[in-house]
């Protein structure tokens, strides 16, 4: 029996600003994301929204670099560093939506809204599905992320797709 040698192709995802491929699928998240100044939002919040493998992540890692953000999870000790008065320039939270559902990760999210609205912190949020599709318990988070704008970002069409088969051989 013939034995087979597997080859080690370690993979080094770049989630790097030059490493992003812009299509008609992706544009306008593009655009308000990284041409757009926050202060241009209508709202101190912004929810990018799309389906998996979109480049949600992505966008949220380039924004994050850009600003200085700093990625949060609900229950993680940030709210009370900004009650402590320490805030850095922007937050992010990926996979919004999967607090849905749970009262104490509302809340956090209800309180977290507020604070950064308070401090005038750019504060965007990353799910698979509109605010108004999350299915939320606590009425307060709801109407906030009503309110604010929310970005969708399409499954990725043809041209993005030969982009991104370019740069997940390039990783490996």
């Amino acid at each position: 029996m013939i034995s087979q040698y597997h080859l080690p192709l370690p993979q080094k995802e770049s989630m790097a600003a030059e490493d992003f491929f812009s299509s008609a699928a992706n544009e306008q998240a593009r655009q308000w994301l990284v041409l757009r100044d926050p202060a241009t939002w209508p709202s101190h919040a912004l929810v990018l929204w799309g389906p998996e493998g979109a480049g949600k992540t992505h966008l949220l890692s380039i924004w994050a670099a850009q600003r200085d953000a700093v990625f949060v999870v609900p229950d993680d000790e940030s709210l009370d560093k900004m009650i402590a008065g320490d805030v850095p320039p922007a937050f992010v939270l990926d996979e919004a939506d999967s607090v849905a559902g749970s009262c104490e990760k509302e809340e956090w999210l209800q309180h977290f809204f507020n604070a950064t609205k308070e401090a005038g912190t750019p504060f965007l949020l990353a799910a698979r599905k509109p605010p108004s599709l999350w299915k939320l318990a606590l009425r307060d988070i709801e109407t906030r992320l009503k309110s604010c704008l929310a970005v969708e970002i399409f499954e990725p069409d043809d041209d993005l797709m030969r982009g991104l088969l370019i740069k997940l051989f390039a990783d490996r």
